[in-house]
């Protein structure tokens, strides 16, 4: 494969050779969209996964699948493309730009970084699971008293109050 960068700062595209293995469910990474950006995007890739051994990083922008350019294709259609063939697809890849930052794909801080204050905007946290994610956002949710069942002498006492 090609080095990642070229005599003028410009990355350099790399084939990545993706083949299916007998131990590992699937190709190992998750594909998707960047929001005002053209192309389709490389997102999290799986330790030990077909993915990680051919080469491709977090962030990576897939300008072919087996040969074929993807431009002006939907993420339906480049995925198709990638599962044309059974147990193997070859990406063209180029990694972001200088500067180019991706930020939802960042991995977590490392625990030695400053923890978050009130003020921070809130991260998310992609290694939930959806079930994780369903019981930590009903853990969240606010009491409403005006949905708490009262008996009747309650009601009263809350009347007489007034």
């Amino acid at each position: 494969m090609a080095a990642n960068g070229s005599a003028g700062g410009e990355p350099t595209p790399r084939l990545c050779h993706v083949v299916k293995t007998a131990g590992f469910d699937g190709y190992g990474f998750n594909l998707h969209a960047e929001k005002g950006k053209q192309g389709q995007y490389i997102g999290k890739v799986d330790e030990g996964s077909p993915a990680e051994t051919a080469g491709l990083r977090t962030g990576d922008r897939i300008l072919e699948v087996n040969g074929a350019s993807i431009a002006g294709e939907t993420h339906k259609q480049v995925v198709a493309r990638i599962k044309e063939l059974p147990d193997e697809t070859r990406l063209l890849v180029v990694a972001p730009a200088p500067g180019e930052s991706l930020p939802d794909l960042e991995p977590p801080a490392p625990a030695s970084a400053p923890a978050p204050t009130a003020n921070d905007p809130p991260r998310l946290n992609l290694q939930m699971s959806a079930a994780e994610m369903r019981a930590h956002l009903a853990a969240k949710k606010k009491f409403d008293p005006k949905k708490m069942q009262l008996d009747v002498k309650s009601k009263f006492d809350i009347v007489k109050k007034l």
